[in-house]
């Protein structure tokens, strides 16, 4: 498959081929190579897409940092899907608005950190919340929503790769990558639209500037 970019999947898939070996993250005392990212976010991507994810769905993740963020990150980006990061700080009624505000149509989410499970606690808002996904409905508070899964225990059928590459190759410098909600400092959160080209140069220009 050609390398274009700048676009994440593409620099993923320039790294995995010409620096598989070097460690792409580290945390805490764990690791892992941008081979390994490129396998396991491929391996994920494809049990999205058997699971419904489509190419510009937004994929709202709320995890603690760390590499299985990271992995599943990649995933939803490398099949053209806008990832929406969510705060495990978020009280319920700000991942609400969030969720809504963002028309988040796949939830990934972990149960426990912390001794918090969002998911039960946005079911106390609103119990006909735990029927999306599970008896494919839809619910007018969140009404974009269609699946909630544990992070843990994401769908097992898989796509075959050969679709998973398709999508990755239909993915361009002007799609979106991710929605960035804003600190909320003076007024509500506010869901900001970065593409992949926008976000890469300003990464290369960050970087520019240190040099």
């Amino acid at each position: 498959m050609e390398i274009e970019s700048p676009t994440l999947p593409a620099l993923l898939r320039r790294h995995a081929v010409h620096s598989g070996d070097r460690t792409a993250l580290v945390h805490d005392d764990t690791s892992i190579t941008y081979g390994e990212l490129d396998t396991r976010s491929r391996a994920t991507a494809c049990r999205l897409v058997a699971a419904g994810v489509n190419k510009r769905d937004r994929v709202g993740l709320l995890m603690p940092n760390g590499i299985d963020w990271a992995v599943t990150a990649f995933a939803a980006l490398r099949i053209g899907a806008v990832l929406v990061p969510l705060s495990t700080l978020l009280k319920p009624p700000e991942l609400e608005a969030q969720l809504r505000g963002a028309c988040v149509a796949h939830w990934i989410t972990v149960r426990g950190y912390r001794g918090r499970d969002p998911i039960a606690e946005l079911a106390a808002l609103e119990p006909s919340l735990l029927e999306v996904g599970a008896a494919r409905l839809r619910h007018s508070r969140l009404p974009a929503l269609r699946n909630i899964w544990d992070a843990e225990q994401l769908p097992i059928p898989s796509a075959p790769t050969e679709l998973v590459e398709a999508l990755e190759a239909s993915v361009r410098p002007a799609d979106d990558l991710a929605i960035m909600f804003t600190s909320g400092s003076r007024g509500a959160p506010k869901g900001v639209i970065h593409t992949h080209g926008n976000a890469l140069r300003a990464t290369a220009s960050g970087l520019e500037a240190r040099v």
